[in-house]
């Protein structure tokens, strides 16, 4: 797997600072605006011939997998049939068994996590088989979306996959406001979600949250940048147990203060005061949030964790400690949350989930708690002191995108990355940085490109900023502390649209194409892409261990309906360069996203379908790809059809062809391989050709219809 490091200067959290999460500081080398209009991309398409044969089906194959970046297989017209030729990568037969009872909607993110796994594909097949039957989905789906580098780390427990889904129906029992509902569907899939009782237009009403919402904002075990733990540094336990049943004397229990809640919240833009009561008429979001103040009444001081535990033990904090202990909280209790960041002016928060994210944050020192208030970002345009540049929620996994619309004045910026050759690079990362709070230049927000080579950023206005590129084939600027300035001023509602070329290649198929001879029509493939969808992937940092002073680099994997696979196909000659890695001919080549695609077969040789994704760094698509194998009976008929303006011929000649047409007709003689020996180019009314000794076919054309006849010439 290629991992994409990022080189940074790390300014360490301290007490100074109100964020737990590191500032990133960088040097601007130089200016290269972006423009306002979108850029100019090539389009290239190729004429293709009108097919009239009338083919027969002689056999089908279908492939429904994901294509893993860097891998191919290969398909054969062998005997009339389709066979592997280079077979797809498969699963141990554990890991089969594994995703026959994993809900099919995961299928095929479970296969590419099984792959990424290696040699703990087993180990990790047998723990979802284990798994108690109603939480599967949920360990599932943790595999799928927790980065293998964590999975895979020495001081990582996997039981935490299993205790943290069990938490969720334990805690579910307790609950008035929320209850987890389990779907089964007709074709064999599956999945949870949650439904919340809120309070609308006066009246108590039942909300069904989104099921991607559920898995990744109350399933997923990790805030942001925290290792998911429950070793003694966390006090042995998860965060979802601890919160909800440990507290320290003279502190409010979670779990105690809850249960009395009976509705999510009642839909209202609201301040509440710290230190108010609980009472039993209070929604779950006014208890989490008097909870969360109280639980952490003082400014930080000393060490500045974020683990929850250790946060709720320690009573002290920033907005960085309030931010993790708020969030993992509300998923304690079931409520989707996620991590919201504005890193450029030392202020993070969070944002619950109902019909939309909103914004949630308790403030410093035993203070107030925000529900769906804007003013949280502090940005000028809400009477605020700050003019920000950059806000981005923070996914379990490790994705980033940027909110910042619902909080100031907004414009839109279009990235595009590409090797030398006009390539799109998937997968590069990109850095925004705007002047920080504190002076310099540092991180605002960070993306990936998607297949495309495509990334969007929603930023502030009236801003500088600036910009870098990483990828494995190369970085622009150069060195991994410096940007460029790209955007000067930013303006309210503007796009702008910059385009950075990593002056290097991408990895690349070495093939070229070959001239097809004329030949006979004997075989067809069409491929049928009736799907393609697939996965990109990113980094973060986890930071693991006492102090989280262990830095962890880990994946996560976006998923996108786009992209492309290269379908080429070759003889057995060049199939067998192609797999020594040297450059080989291909007969015909498409990059191919959903569509049809056709190759004719000139002659009765085996030719091999390649299909490959080795052109990408970090895409993975998921195919569902259909392969017909037709033939053209008429090319190998030996009867001759009542369509020619000649008579019925000889089927034995010595020494050559000798015969007169009944009308000028065009010819065409080839050798049983398919090979073309004449070709009369123009309409003639006779034939007089002296041929070696063997097998043909003759092909008389005359106004569209064509005659194939068999004959044998002999000495």
């Amino acid at each position: 797997m290629n991992i994409l490091f990022l080189g940074l200067f790390l300014l360490p959290s301290s007490q100074k600072i109100n964020m737990t999460m590191p500032i990133e500081e960088c040097i601007n080398i130089g200016k290269e605006l972006a423009t306002q209009s979108p850029p100019l991309l090539p389009m290239i398409s190729y004429k293709r011939l009108t097919d009239t044969i009338p083919w027969v089906l002689m056999d089908s194959l279908y492939f429904s997998e994901p294509l893993m970046n860097s891998s191919s297989f290969a398909l054969s017209n062998s005997d009339w049939n389709i066979a592997y030729s280079i077979s797809p990568e498969t699963l141990s037969t554990l890991a089969q068994l594994a995703l026959s009872s994993a809900p099919l909607r995961f299928r095929n993110t479970l296969i590419s996590a099984f792959y990424r796994l290696d040699t703990l594909q087993n180990f990790y097949a047998q723990l979802i088989l284990n798994s108690p039957t109603n939480c599967t989905d949920e360990v599932v789906f943790q595999i799928c979306h927790i980065g293998p580098e964590i999975l895979s780390y020495p001081g990582f427990d996997p039981n935490l996959l299993t205790v943290n889904a069990e938490l969720l129906y334990e805690i579910d029992d307790s609950l008035q406001y929320a209850d987890i509902v389990d779907y089964a569907l007709p074709d064999g899939d599956y999945y949870s979600t949650i439904r919340y009782r809120i309070l609308e237009n006066g009246d108590s009403t039942w909300l069904e949250l989104p099921w991607e919402i559920y898995y990744h904002y109350v399933v997923h075990p990790i805030i942001s940048d925290e290792f998911p733990d429950m070793s003694p540094y966390v006090y042995s336990k998860f965060w979802r147990e601890y919160l909800f049943y440990e507290s320290d004397s003279g502190y409010p229990n979670l779990g105690e203060e809850i249960k009395d809640a009976r509705i999510l919240w009642d839909g209202q833009r609201v301040i509440l005061a710290p230190g108010r009561p609980f009472t039993p008429d209070d929604y779950a979001l006014d208890v989490i949030g008097n909870w969360a103040s109280r639980t952490v009444p003082w400014a930080a001081s000393g060490n500045r964790p974020i683990q929850p535990n250790i946060i709720a033990h320690e009573h002290n904090g920033n907005c960085g400690e309030l931010q993790d202990l708020l969030t993992a909280g509300a998923r304690t209790c079931l409520v989707a949350c996620v991590a919201t960041n504005d890193p450029c002016e030392d202020h993070v928060w969070s944002e619950f989930y109902e019909r939309g994210f909103c914004p949630y944050q308790v403030d410093l020192g035993f203070g107030v708690t925000h529900i769906a208030d804007t003013s949280v970002a502090y940005d000028e345009q809400v009477g605020g002191s700050k003019r920000v540049s950059a806000i981005f929620n923070w996914r379990g996994d490790g994705y980033w995108w940027t909110a910042t619309g619902k909080y100031s004045n907004t414009c839109s910026l279009f990235v595009y990355v590409y090797d030398l050759m006009g390539r799109p690079i998937d997968g590069a990362g990109i850095r925004i940085a705007s002047e920080g709070w504190y002076g310099g230049i540092s991180t605002s927000t960070r993306a990936y490109t998607d297949p495309e080579g495509h990334c969007r950023f929603e930023l502030g206005d009236l801003r500088n900023f600036y910009a870098s590129v990483s990828t494995p084939i190369g970085s622009y600027p150069v060195n991994p502390d410096e940007v460029v300035q790209i955007i000067e001023n930013s303006q309210s509602g503007a796009k702008y649209y910059k385009v950075f070329y990593i002056f290097d290649y991408l990895p690349a198929l070495r093939f070229s194409d070959t001239t097809s001879l004329d030949s006979l029509s004997l075989w067809k493939f069409e491929i049928v892409l009736d799907s393609l969808e697939g996965q990109s992937s990113g980094n973060c940092i986890t930071r693991y261990g006492p102090g989280d002073s262990i830095y962890v680099y880990r994946s996560f994997f976006e998923k996108y309906a786009k992209g492309n696979v290269d379908l080429l196909f070759v003889d057995d000659a060049n199939l067998q360069t192609y797999i020594s890695g040297e450059q080989f001919k291909a007969f015909d080549h498409f990059a191919a996203s959903c569509d049809t695609f056709t190759f004719i077969a000139q002659d009765a040789a085996v030719y091999h379908l390649i299909v490959s994704n080795e052109d990408v760094l970090f895409w993975t698509p998921f195919c569902g790809l259909k392969v017909n194998l037709y033939g053209n009976l008429v090319g190998v008929e030996e009867e001759v059809k009542n369509i020619s303006p000649v008579q019925k011929l000889p089927t034995i000649y010595k020494g050559g062809l000798f015969f007169s047409l009944n009308e000028p007709s065009q010819i065409k003689i080839y050798e049983t391989s398919g090979r073309l020996v004449y070709d009369s180019k123009e309409k003639i009314d006779k034939l007089n050709i002296s041929l070696t000794a063997g097998v043909y076919f003759l092909k008389i054309t005359l106004d569209s219809k064509n005659q194939i006849d068999k004959f044998v010439i002999v000495k």
